[in-house]
């Protein structure tokens, strides 16, 4: 399969196999995809900043 066919395969999956995904397999390959700063920086700015905030409100900022 191409890079292409794959996306297009992966947009259309269910929401739930979409978050399975990302849940899922995301993490597995992680380590070795993002090495470098800009791949951390683009997958910093995909955190919904709302989502953060509850979270640190509930967690009292990792206190």
């Amino acid at each position: 399969m191409t890079f292409e066919e794959i996306k297009t395969a992966i947009l259309n999956f269910s929401s739930e196999d979409q978050k399975r995904l990302i849940t899922e397999v995301v993490p597995q390959i992680w380590p070795k995809a993002c090495t470098d700063k800009a791949c951390l920086v683009k997958m910093r700015e995909l955190v919904d900043e709302e989502t953060v905030k509850s979270y640190r409100e509930q967690h009292m900022d990792a206190i």
